[in-house]
């Protein structure tokens, strides 16, 4: 597992999906996987798991949904985004739609301490939520990126239809977490992958091995990226919470104007 998509997985396996294969078939205990026509368009903000998942500006599209755990109480949805031929963003959100055990809460925070994380942010609140998010990077070529069947399913389905990935995407992470009355918790973690590549191209501003955090200062281009995408996300966990509790409107104005991460490409430019 690559340690930028641990929160990810820690959600994934608390919710009992792992050891399923990843040919879209269920067994017993393991997940149910479903992958969408890839050609349907999405932005804005989507119903995920009884709440709402605002999008990052752009068009998305549906790569991989999955319903997981004893009772099915762990859903996950993987989104794509591309302009001029190349991935631009990935989405890998999951959610509980029933309370999961609050061990669960303690393998999602560990993400966030992290030394090697470009910044990590613990969100001040009440003792009943967790709240915290952090960034970090990827890199696509040459080691697997995880041991999660969604992610390593949803990814080779991009291969196989012929989507372009940077060797490197930044990763963004959020986790949120509420103690629930039975003393479990709900969960929700969201994973966004975006590329710093020069738009339209798989053109990185630094090599792959060259994107560690004490490294960044020698590109300044690399960095510039990593701090623009440290800006955004202090917004987007905005309406990331606000979508958790359904007080999120599709199309408001002030979810247009958070959406604009660094990666996103507006028609016209």
């Amino acid at each position: 597992m690559h340690p930028a998509l641990h929160g990810a997985d820690a959600a994934v396996s608390a919710g009992g999906a792992g050891g399923a294969p990843d040919n879209g078939q269920q067994t017993a205990g393991g997940p149910q996987l479903a992958a969408p026509p890839i050609t349907s368009d999405l932005g804005g903000a989507i119903p995920f798991a009884g709440r709402i998942l605002p999008l990052p500006a752009g068009t998305w599209h549906p790569v991989l949904t999955t319903q997981s755990g004893p009772h099915g109480e762990l859903l996950s949805n993987v989104l794509v985004r591309a302009e001029g031929g190349v991935v631009t963003g990935v989405i890998i959100a999951r959610a509980s739609t029933q309370s999961l055990p609050t061990s669960t809460v303690d393998a999602m925070n560990n993400g966030c301490h992290d030394d090697r994380n470009y910044l990590s942010k613990i969100v001040p609140s009440d003792a009943k939520v967790m709240e915290c998010w952090f960034t970090s990077h990827v890199q696509i070529e040459g080691q697997p990126l995880s041991d999660s069947v969604d992610i390593q399913t949803a990814f080779n389905r991009l291969h196989v239809l012929g989507f372009p990935i940077p060797y490197v995407m930044l990763v963004a992470t959020w986790n949120y977490a509420e103690a629930a009355a039975d003393r479990g918790a709900n969960i929700e973690n969201v994973t966004i992958l975006l590329s710093p590549a020069r738009k339209g191209t798989m053109t990185l501003p630094a090599p792959p091995e060259q994107w560690l955090k004490q490294e960044l200062p020698q590109h300044p281009g690399a960095e510039h990226f990593v701090n623009a995408a440290n800006n955004w996300m202090e917004g987007w966990t905005t309406m990331l919470r606000r979508g958790f509790h359904g007080d999120l409107t599709n199309g408001s104005p002030d979810l247009v104007r958070a959406s604009r991460d660094p990666a996103s490409v507006l028609p016209g430019e």
